[in-house]
């Protein structure tokens, strides 16, 4: 699974008294616009209202929001406080009082670095490595949806990047729950970017396919006024999240046996069960067809019309009255949307998905200790036969008995096909004893059940580093590093490669990297 990301869309309370120099009609304007995000357009009117009604509780309550949306913390903190003092608390007010409050004190340590187009802050001592990672995607990202949807943000786009999950639900209020269920690791709100380091969780995940996943939430709140229903945020954003690398099509393995299972027996989600929010879907799987869906909606549409129409339904739902994309649908693709589901079940239909044996959902695990990834791959294998011949293959492969250790994984294998972590410790061992043949069938099928899994990438890197495929050893470490940046053998692995490339500069910036990671 790739990253998840959830959308939460603001809702400012309006409240019946007002002074006379601010009358209802410009109040619901300005909240209008900053549901929209449009906070830059607004703040100098607001400012300016402040001026001559500077104990209006209301307005103040309306400017904090706004500031809080600029990343103006302390202004946003000072303005709710004063709203209270002068118009008395309320839930509303105190909630983001105390989420202002959360997110200074989590944020106030961090790091800032800027980019042409963006403004990152980040945990400088454990995630500054990062950096030059994650510029990279989102100025890539940045750049091609420019070109394919017109969109070029008059400000810098704010991100901000957390090193626990603690930090994160401070900041953001999504839980443990959300992150190990839903795979909730980023989150586009309040007019910025956020999302959890990948060293908070075991096995780490795509965060940078992850963070331009969420650009691309930012770019369908603007593009549609913030109008647009959780099945086009997310499906677009799925859809989308892998271009800034050229990688692969949402449809991969795992999502085509999720699909074809659902329609052979007719389980698909609807649309309307994915709002508010695809958090509120109960397992793994459910959020993962969710997103397949919505992703294979989006294709419909785009290989039914082109993007030239997706761009003009998104246009169509921002002068709309009402949210929604149902209403757009019909005047573009000229489809009710009753219609216009069924037609996309025809195609999903026509596409003649396969289910693929081995399959594995992502893993978001919260770390928790140093043991972490080794307790889970056991807790993995299902086969207690399966477990226990591997544990012994771990015994005797530390012993330095590898072939006796490979005897036992392939035994382990035997119970068990397709388990990830035997297949990983089988080609570890196969490596070790030269047959690099034998562990590249194997990791190259790992690739194809558990695109995710960073272990099979850094395997695949050092393979080809012996077999003097300097392009592909430098391909599979950086798979390895958008999954788990912070192993210091993946960049030292990487940094042989660039170098025999004649990266030279690239080299030397991965050996400073894998120094910083204690090698």
């Amino acid at each position: 699974m790739k990253t998840i990301a959830i959308f939460i869309t603001i809702v400012v309370f309006i409240f019946p008294s007002m002074s006379e120099a601010v009358s209802p009609e410009a109040i619901q304007s300005l909240t209008a616009k900053l549901e929209n995000w449009d906070v830059e357009g607004i703040w100098p009117e607001v400012k300016e209202a402040l001026a001559k009604e500077p104990r209006d509780a209301l307005l103040l309550e309306l400017a904090s929001q706004i500031a809080f949306h600029r990343g103006d913390y302390k202004e946003s903190l000072k303005l709710m406080k004063l709203a209270m003092e002068v118009g008395g608390e309320n839930d509303t007010r105190r909630g983001y009082a105390l989420l202002t409050e959360e997110t200074i004190n989590v944020l106030t340590p961090f790091k800032r670095y800027e980019s042409p187009h963006f403004v990152i802050l980040l945990d400088e001592k454990q995630d500054g490595i990062l950096v030059d990672y994650l510029t990279d995607a989102l100025e890539k990202t940045y750049q091609i949806m420019a070109q394919q949807y017109g969109f070029q943000p008059k400000d810098k786009v704010r991100v901000e990047l957390f090193p626990d999950a603690k930090a994160f639900y401070l900041a953001s209020t999504l839980s443990v729950r959300d992150i190990e269920v839903t795979g909730a690791v980023g989150l586009t709100k309040f007019n910025k970017l956020q999302f959890l380091s990948p060293k908070a969780l075991v096995y780490g995940y795509r965060w940078l396919d992850a963070i331009s996943h969420e650009y691309m939430h930012y770019l369908i709140v603007k593009l549609t006024s913030n109008k647009a229903p959780i099945w086009l945020h997310e499906g677009l954003a799925k859809y989308e999240e892998t271009r800034w690398r050229n990688g692969p099509s949402y449809l991969s393995f795992l999502y085509q046996t999720l699909l074809a299972r659902a329609l052979a027996e007719r389980k698909l989600i609807s649309f309307d069960r994915m709002e508010p929010s695809l958090i509120r879907l109960e397992t793994p799987e459910d959020v993962q067809l969710a997103y397949a869906q919505a992703a294979s909606a989006i294709e419909f549409i785009i290989a039914r019309a082109g993007h030239e129409r997706l761009r003009e339904i998104m246009n169509r739902m921002a002068s709309a009255a009402t949210r929604g994309a149902s209403e757009a649908i019909r005047e573009v693709l000229g489809l009710q949307f009753p219609e216009f589901e069924e037609k996309w079940r025809e195609y999903l239909a026509s596409k003649d998905l396969k289910t693929a044996d081995g399959v594995a959902l992502h893993r978001y695990k919260v770390k928790e200790g140093r043991a972490d990834e080794q307790r889970l791959d056991m807790e993995e294998i299902k086969s207690l036969v399966a477990r226990n011949r591997a544990h012994l293959g771990d015994r005797l492969k530390e012993r330095g008995r590898i072939s006796a250790a490979v005897i036992e994984y392939r035994r382990a294998m035997a119970e068990t096909r397709n388990s990830v972590p035997i297949m990983n410790r089988l080609s570890s061992a196969l490596i070790d004893l030269g047959r690099d043949e034998e562990a590249l069938d194997i990791l190259n099928r790992v690739k194809e059940i558990s695109p995710d899994h960073p272990t099979s990438y850094t395997q695949l890197g050092q393979i080809y580093l012996k077999l003097k495929d300097f392009k592909r050893a430098r391909e599979a470490f950086e798979d390895s590093i958008q999954i788990n940046p912070f192993n210091p053998e993946v960049h030292l692995g990487m940094a042989n490669a660039c170098e025999m490339l004649g990266d030279h500069s690239g080299a030397a910036k991965e050996r400073e990297i894998a120094k910083k990671l204690g090698r």
